[in-house]
Order: C-alpha cells, then sequence, then structure tokens
C-alpha cells in the first residue's frame, strides 16, 4: 500500500518504522529541514521537506496513487487541510490528529466527514486512556489493551508472596477456573522466553498475562493486589489532558484531586465536574504536596505540557510518599534514567498516538504491536483474512507454519475471547494475537494475508 505520512516528529517517524517493516511504499513531508536530514538518513522512504498542505507537495508525494493519508502535523488546520486535498485526489483513507476538543464527531456545528477526515486521533485521549489503565491495575509494569478493552495485558514482576510464585501455568489454569489467564511471556535475568504449560514462574520474574476484562478481579489477586473500593489520585497539570482525566474521573468512586498551576483552567474544571476537588497550586512547591497529604495517594499522575514540570513533581511526590506515580513527556531518550531515580511511569503522549494510528490502520490485518520490556518478545494482533493460508485451519496445523519461537496466545471473536488448544480452528475475520519474536513478524504477517 502506498501511504503519504505529513509530520515527521515522533509520532510520524514511529509510524514510519512500523509500516515499512509491514512492506508499505511511504513518503513523508516535513517542514524542519534538519529533521528531514535525519530522517532520510534513519528510513528508506522519500522525504520531501515543505508544509504538507502544498498541494504541489502532496503531488510530488504520490497522493494520487495513495490509499492512506496520515496527517500528524503539531497543527490541526494543517492536518484538516492534508484530509480535504486527499479526499479530492480519491485517496480512500485519510487519518487527522487533531488535538482541539472542538474537532470531534459529535460537535454539530462541524463536519469532520465533509472537509474530507475519515479518522480522528485525539492524542490527549489516547494518553488518558493509557494512564487510566495503570489506574486500574496497580504496580503493572507495562500494559497494553486490545480489542476495545475487552482483551488487556499486562506485566507484573512476582513476588514471593504471590500465588502464581512457584507454579506452572497448567496449574494455576485449573485452581482459576472459569477464569482464563494466558501467560504470555516471562523475563528472567534479563533474557526473555514464552513459557509453556510446564515453566515454573519463579519470585523476581517478569510475567507478560493476557486475560479478558471479565477476569481483571481474579488475577488482580493472582498478583497481589486487592481490589479497593476507592483510592486517592492527585492529577496536576495545565493541558487539555487534565480536562480528559477529569472526564475520565466523573461519578467514579475514587477520591480525585486536581492541582492545576493555571488559576483560570482551575476554576473552569471546578465549575464543569462535580466531586472532584479542583486547587490552584503548584506541585513543584513541597508544601503544596504537604498540605495534600500526599503519602496517603494511591496515585500522582502529572500531565502539564512542559515535561520538566512533570518529572520534578512527579519525583517530589514520590519523594514524599505517593504510592505510585505518573509523568508524561514527549522526549524519548532519558525514559530508562527517570524509571530508575524512582518514576513508575513515564507515558509519551506522541508514541501512544502512534500506537493509536497503527491500530486505526490495522482493522485489516495487523493491530496493536506490544513490545515486552527490552527483550524480543512482541504481542502483535492479526485479523484472519478468508482468503488467506490459515483460514479454516487447526491451531496445530497453524503451528507448523510459524516458525519457532511464534505461538497463537489467544482468539479473540464475537463469542468472546478463547485459550486455543490444538484442535481449535481459525476462522475468517478472527482476530489473534500472536506472541512472537521480531524477527518472525514478516512471515506470521504473511500468513493473514491473502494468498498470491
Amino acid at each position: 500500500m502506498r501511504i503519504v505520512i505529513v509530520g515527521g516528529g515522533v509520532v510520524g517517524s514511529s509510524l514510519a518504522e512500523h509500516l515499512l517493516r509491514d512492506g508499505h511504499t511511504l513518503a513523508l513531508i516535513e517542514a524542519d529541514a534538519e529533521l528531514c536530514r535525519t530522517l532520510s538518513g534513519k528510513h528508506d522512504i522519500q522525504v520531501i521537506t515543505g508544509n504538507g498542505s502544498s498541494p504541489r507537495l502532496l503531488q510530488e508525494a504520490g497522493i494520487d496513487g495513495a490509499e492512506l493519508v496520515i496527517a500528524v502535523t503539531p497543527e490541526d488546520e494543517i492536518n484538516m487541510v492534508v484530509c480535504n486535498i486527499a479526499q479530492q485526489h480519491q485517496v480512500r483513507q485519510r487519518i487527522a490528529r487533531l488535538r482541539d476538543r472542538e474537532y470531534r464527531w459529535n460537535n454539530p456545528m462541524f463536519d469532520l466527514a465533509g472537509i474530507g477526515v475519515t479518522d480522528v486521533i485525539h492524542p490527549e485521549k489516547v494518553m488518558v486512556d493509557h494512564i487510566l489503565q495503570y489506574i486500574e491495575t496497580p504496580h503493572a509494569l507495562q500494559s497494553a489493551n486490545f480489542e476495545d478493552g475487552s482483551v488487556l495485558l499486562r506485566a507484573y514482576k512476582i513476588r514471593d508472596n504471590m500465588e502464581m510464585a512457584g507454579k506452572t501455568p497448567r496449574e494455576i489454569r485449573v485452581e482459576i477456573a472459569p477464569d482464563v489467564v494466558l501467560f504470555a511471556a516471562i523475563v528472567r535475568n534479563g533474557v526473555g522466553m514464552i513459557p509453556d504449560g510446564n515453566t515454573r514462574i519463579e519470585g523476581g520474574d517478569i510475567v507478560y498475562s493476557l486475560f479478558p476484562r471479565t477476569s481483571l478481579d481474579r488475577f488482580m489477586k493472582l498478583v497481589g493486589q486487592e481490589k479497593k473500593k476507592s483510592r486517592k489520585i492527585i492529577v496536576t497539570g495545565d493541558s487539555y489532558a487534565l480536562m480528559e482525566i477529569s472526564r475520565a474521573f466523573q461519578g467514579s468512586n475514587n477520591k480525585e484531586i486536581i492541582v492545576d498551576p493555571d488559576r483560570e483552567q482551575a476554576e473552569r474544571i471546578a465549575a464543569m465536574f462535580d466531586g472532584i476537588d479542583v486547587i490552584h497550586g503548584d506541585c513543584t512547591d513541597v508544601e503544596v504536596l504537604r498540605d495534600l497529604n500526599i503519602e496517603s495517594a494511591s496515585f500522582f499522575v502529572a500531565v502539564s505540557n512542559e515535561a520538566d514540570y512533570n518529572i520534578m513533581s512527579a519525583l517530589l511526590a514520590k519523594a514524599e510518599g505517593a504510592h505510585e506515580v505518573i509523568a508524561t513527556s514527549s522526549a524519548t531518550r532519558h525514559d530508562s534514567l527517570f524509571k530508575s531515580i524512582g518514576i513508575d511511569h513515564v507515558i509519551n503522549p506522541r508514541l501512544t498516538a502512534a500506537r493509536e494510528i497503527l491500530e486505526v490502520i490495522a482493522r485489516g490485518h495487523i493491530g496493536a504491536v506490544v513490545q515486552f520490556s527490552n527483550v524480543d518478545i512482541e504481542a502483535v494482533r492479526f485479523t484472519v483474512d478468508a482468503g488467506s493460508e490459515i483460514a479454516g485451519l487447526k491451531i496445530k496445523q497453524v503451528a507448523k507454519k510459524l516458525k519457532k519461537g511464534s505461538i497463537i496466545g489467544v482468539i479473540v471473536r464475537q463469542s468472546g475471547m478463547v485459550i486455543p488448544d490444538g484442535e481449535t480452528e481459525v476462522l475468517a475475520d478472527d482476530h489473534l494475537i500472536v506472541i512472537t519474536h521480531h524477527k518472525n513478524l514478516p512471515n506470521v504477517a504473511r500468513l493473514f494475508k491473502v494468498r498470491g
């Protein structure tokens, strides 16, 4: 498929990397000349320097033969213009990254489809959804949701006093029935492996588990996290994300406190949402944190547009006793450093937006891709095409076609989530979550596509 990407920042570059890996032909337009030079050296794609909303440059990028245009510049207006031009050139799918809440599908004053947008990604909403995953499953090391949140993937470090420690997946499966959990991968002493039913889980292991939302409560008991009726959550920032989190918390059983350095925005949020305490203050001030009784907070979340504020306030909150802290940052270089000094989760809004766009593109063949820790194991969601070579085969037959180091973890179909055995038949339109090594991805992807 020929794809034109407009915007070469973290989102555009991440998309290019993943889409190239799946064999697509790409052209990318970026206004920053220095960034263009970097992208040309990093990716084997056509890179054009200039304004992405220029009809001439879009023509040069091959918009006439493109099946997909993705507009992910920082400017909403440019992204919408790109989609409008793409519509005039009969491009089938046109994705825009839009930050402003006014540009929503349900706004009667503005018709996104009418100006050419087929799919919208709101980066702050996507980022907030990811933050909420960690709040829902405290102390998870890594988190991802599949199938609109009906299938969950979580990573936990195993302690000796956890229920699953010292047991095999086969033993645990019998104990928790009818609930279902698949142990997809184990990282032990820095080495990743895909376990079988007889692999014994040891204290110190990092275990990646896949399970349906209906098994969430039972899974949390397995990892020693008893469900609480209410948690105290403190959120600070001055961005669109603060509004999104306030909406998400509306009506929940948790005690939420919003701390906004911007007085006017604090007043707006207080007027808009009931049941949420809103305070004007700066969480890089230790006295503000102490006045909030930060030591009793289950979560401290920093979502300002300024990464320095987020990192500093999260570090101070952790030092003052907050149980778990989350900070957002658009920088990618120092994530490991931030975690090593006490920040539990660093979420990059640009990378989460890129993953969401990949999910939108993948409604056909390939969906969310989640890399496990720093090891060469990934969970990839594929959709089975009716014309593929595995449609109608049993799992044991599919296994022979997969290279060693790849397993079909779960099947998601209308009837729910299935952990397959050798006799389970793969049906057209099934969603399969495959656990595999990165080097195997091209071979795995080929099995799901139309033959020839």
